[in-house]
């Protein structure tokens, strides 16, 4: 064979490497050993939203950016020219394109069988089937806490309800059948139990009924610039007795000025929990903090105590719907765990978050931030 042979050849062969890229329906190139673009086909003009004649000849820098192309982009196709093959999942700013996934392929073009002048690049647009795998997940995900939040409402109606309805029950009908033959205190006693009960049945009703409702998304988030202080303040107010009774005292730290950006009477909801849990696992003479930090976006709420604690194998499960974790207070005081779930509920719909320390024997602190300003 001659070398007008040899040429046209060569140009045959690689006109038919080019049909064979025009027929794919995804974007295809081949990019020479300089990183410049020799062909594109028509996919790739329209995925990119370039001309031909604007792109070949040109290095891939022009497409994809000097930073992008030196930190994302040349290692693979340096990789492809020394003879590797190269699969990888790009994520991030497409040109023209805004923010896509791509399957991207390069394979290295052997012109002989020891020397690469290429390289065939494919990519496939895979934006729309990696968000619905991650909707599946979200789903699977919800799904999961629908069922944990069944099991934990049955739990409780099953238990929890029962015990309060029963001392209830059993000490009115103790009173109704020895009325005549009871002292004065012993009535006085026996009132105070179904007090207790009442009062019991009564919280734990109304955590039922704000985490049903904020469950079926009945709650709207109503967002306002609030002070933190206020709010603390008032819920101290609302619970002071309860820590009157255990001689435990309270302190408002907060910074006055401090603000937060989220719906007040959710964050009070949480507030009022948290200070009533650290009052409930707290010893007489005991001592409850609420402080707060303010950071570059965000407000950090403290609620402190000198408690009991909690062992640190229980601290992950605490805002868990799917772990059931009740603990008895320091004069007996029992809970469903149900208050916990609703603070991280809530927080999270406030796009804040909540997490907590403890140490047994040395206390607890319960962490939430907010942010500070609108975003």
């Amino acid at each position: 064979m001659n070398n007008t042979q040899k040429k046209h050849s060569k140009r045959g062969y690689f006109h038919y490497q080019k049909e064979i890229l025009n027929t794919i329906s995804e974007p295809a190139s081949f990019i020479s050993n300089k990183y410049k673009y020799v062909f594109v086909n028509s996919a790739f003009n329209n995925f990119f939203g370039v001309k031909t004649s604007d792109i070949v000849g040109k290095t891939a820098d022009n497409l994809w950016g000097k930073e992008c192309f030196e930190t994302e982009i040349k290692p693979l196709l340096d990789r492809c020219l020394e003879g590797e093959e190269v699969f990888i999942q790009y994520e991030g700013e497409i040109p023209n394109n805004g923010s896509r996934i791509l399957e991207m392929n390069f394979y290295p073009h052997w012109k002989s069988p020891k020397r690469i002048d290429g390289i065939i690049s494919t990519s496939t647009d895979i934006t729309l089937q990696k968000e619905a795998e991650n909707n599946l997940k979200q789903n699977e995900s919800r799904l999961k806490n629908l069922n944990a939040t069944k099991d934990k409402l049955f739990s409780i109606i099953g238990h929890d309800l029962k015990g309060p309805l029963n001392n209830i029950l059993g000490f009115s009908e103790l009173i109704e059948q020895g009325y005549d033959s009871f002292s004065d205190e012993d009535i006085r006693k026996y009132n105070k139990l179904i007090l207790e009960s009442s009062q019991s049945l009564a919280k734990l009703l109304d955590n039922l009924l704000t985490w049903s409702r904020s469950q079926r998304n009945i709650i709207e988030v109503s967002k306002e610039v609030f002070p933190i202080f206020a709010v603390a303040q008032n819920n101290i107010n609302l619970l002071d007795n309860n820590a009157i009774k255990k001689d435990i005292t309270i302190k408002n730290n907060v910074p006055q000025n401090f603000i937060a950006y989220a719906d007040s009477e959710m964050i009070s909801t949480v507030i009022r929990n948290l200070i009533s849990n650290a009052i409930k696992f707290t010893k007489p003479d005991g001592e409850i903090t609420i402080s707060a930090q303010n950071k570059e976006k965000e407000v950090v709420i403290e609620i402190r105590d000198n408690g009991i604690g909690i062992p640190s194998n229980k601290i992950e499960d605490l805002f868990e719907p799917d772990q059931t974790i009740v603990g008895v207070g320091t004069d007996g005081e029992k809970g469903t765990g149900l208050g916990l779930i609703i603070c991280k509920d809530f927080v999270e719909k406030n796009n804040g978050k909540i997490w907590a320390e403890s140490e047994p024997g040395k206390g607890s602190v319960f962490y939430v931030s907010l942010p500070s300003k609108k975003e």
